[in-house]
């Protein structure tokens, strides 16, 4: 049993089941378990999250601690395309190293890695995964929905599309666009905060059987500083199941 333990670090379980005509055992499971110890330690993950209103997102910290022996980082790159911002500091030299990421997209989402390269032969590299799910004063939730017949024996199925202000504040829907062929969107405010619930039912009549229709809902509101916002919506019809 070889374990291949590239890109762990922490407490690690795998298990491997062996089957054999062992009449007394026919079946018997392996375990490793134990503390994989990276190294190069980053913590507190590899991975940083931005989610919520552009304004609220705080600088995300990750730290670069060596474990074995020293290293210096030699470059940075990234395929961020400057949706994110970051720069690295030196806490102790050949030991420990402080990247700073912060946000800078004002809405939209995004996912990339800004790649590290040392003069560490062992790890000449590593990656850290940057993620961006940004909002402006407006929030559509969700980006994606999926409505029709999804099979044979469920009924037909609508879906909701949630439209609210982070900042609580006042707002009206002015315009929403959408393929009437496909789809009908009806609107209902929320009965104690801004914000609107929009009803989404598919017209299967116009959806070929066994069918996947892509389509989309455009929303426009008075907020000045938001732009229109696209609902990517997916309309299914698959056929009864034959009796």
């Amino acid at each position: 049993m070889k374990l291949d333990l590239g890109g762990f670090q922490g407490y690690v379980k795998k298990t491997a089941t062996v089957s054999s005509n062992d009449p007394l055992r026919p079946r018997v499971t392996l375990l490793v378990e134990g503390n994989v110890k990276p190294l190069i330690e980053v913590r507190p993950e590899k991975a940083v999250y931005f989610q919520g209103l552009a304004d609220n997102l705080t600088e995300k910290v990750i730290d670069l601690i060596g474990t074995s022996q020293p290293f210096h980082v030699t470059k940075m790159d990234d395929n961020l395309d400057k949706k994110a911002a970051y720069r690295l500091e030196t806490v102790e030299d050949g030991k420990h190293y402080r990247l700073r990421i912060s946000n800078r997209l004002q809405r939209g989402n995004y996912r990339g890695a800004i790649n590290i390269h040392t003069d560490f032969a062992k790890k000449p590299e590593l990656a850290v995964w940057v993620n961006g799910s940004v909002e402006g004063e407006i929030g559509i939730r969700p980006n994606t929905l999926i409505v029709g017949r999804l099979s044979a024996d469920q009924a037909v199925l609508s879906g909701k599309v949630l439209v609210t202000n982070n900042r609580n504040k006042a707002f009206q829907i002015v315009k929403y666009t959408y393929d009437e062929k496909i789809i009908q969107v009806s609107r209902a405010p929320f009965p104690n905060e801004p914000g609107f619930s929009l009803e989404v039912t598919p017209i299967l009549n116009n959806i070929p059987l066994g069918g996947r229709l892509q389509t989309k809902l455009i929303i426009e509101t008075d907020v000045a500083t938001e732009g229109k916002y696209e609902v990517q919506i997916q309309a299914i019809n698959l056929p009864d199941s034959p009796k």
